[in-house]
């Protein structure tokens, strides 16, 4: 790829991010294996949530062969067309064989959908222009574990368009990642293991901003065997930024609210269903109403 291929389009908190404009061919994505199911074993199978009735397939990009999961290293997404972002992530991460690889800050389209069902630029740029981040679903750091060329791939797997949305500059620093790396030691084992769903709740009133809907919420849900019950269990967060969003205004992350919810309410809120992480939930029968406040992430209600 030459250097023409490649446009600066922003210069922003992160540093100079650029966009290539050619997409990666499907056969750059070869031996990519994507999230894997049997992460925790066979008997502990974590299967990609089903979409609901709510979840129109007409709106979900496919690959040339009628499959819908774009699979990276380590991870995996599903992009929605109308939206132009992912669906969900669903990424595994083992804690005790994590590399730390320089960032890689250009961002790609995967050739293996239609580039116009993707997006990298209108409403991404930079702060000062009240343009938002590219926000990851699947965090840079989650995947690069294992060999140090498997960690390699799976860093540049993370900044394509199918795992990115807009998100308010400093969003998904912090707290939101400081959640994950806590129930990393509340799993079981030596291993750190936990599975991650992210994604955005896209709803039909989202905000518009430089001709793109902006969602409002973002959510986590975090699959993990409990040091303390040997039990395979789940963790749900949501992340809103509705404040910034309706006022344009941020004062620091406690804008941002972010809580533990019940499972229950994610699969309402996303037409989503994790039919593997039934009973699982920490909150499992609770109130679908039900908040946890998260302002450190030790307010979270684990596994007793």
């Amino acid at each position: 790829m030459s250097d023409t291929d490649i446009q600066v389009v922003s210069n922003s908190w992160a540093g100079i991010q650029r966009v290539a404009a050619t997409p990666k061919p499907p056969e750059f994505f070869r031996g990519r294996e994507g999230y894997a199911p049997e992460f925790f074993g066979d008997a502990n199978r974590v299967e990609l949530p089903w979409m609901g009735d709510a979840i129109s397939m007409d709106d979900i990009a496919k690959l040339e062969d009628g499959s819908f999961e774009l699979k990276y290293q380590h991870f995996s997404t599903v992009q929605c067309i109308s939206r132009r972002v992912p669906l969900y992530s669903a990424c595994n991460i083992d804690g005790s064989k994590s590399k730390n690889v320089p960032r890689h800050d250009t961002w790609n389209y995967d050739g293996r959908i239609k580039k116009e069902y993707q997006m990298l630029r209108e409403a991404y740029g930079p702060e000062q222009d009240k343009k938002f981040s590219r926000g990851h679903m699947t965090r840079r750091q989650d995947p690069n574990w294992g060999s140090l060329v498997a960690a390699q791939r799976a860093n540049i797997d993370t900044f394509f368009a199918t795992n990115a949305c807009p998100q308010w500059q400093p969003f998904n620093d912090g707290l939101w990642g400081d959640l994950e790396d806590y129930i990393l030691g509340n799993a079981q084992g030596d291993d750190k293991r936990i599975s991650v769903f992210t994604g955005p709740i896209l709803r039909s009133d989202d905000p518009e901003r430089f001709g793109i809907q902006i969602p409002r919420d973002f959510w986590k849900v975090v699959a993990f065997i409990s040091e303390a019950t040997g039990e395979l269990s789940a963790i749900a967060y949501l992340m809103s930024q509705a404040t910034y969003l309706d006022s344009g205004v941020a004062r620091d992350l406690e804008d941002f609210e972010t809580s533990q919810r019940p499972l229950a309410f994610i699969e309402a809120e996303t037409g989503l269903k994790f039919e593997s992480l039934e009973g699982r939930d920490v909150l499992d029968g609770v109130d679908i109403a039900f908040v946890q406040p998260i302002r450190r992430y030790a307010d979270t209600k684990l596994p007793a």
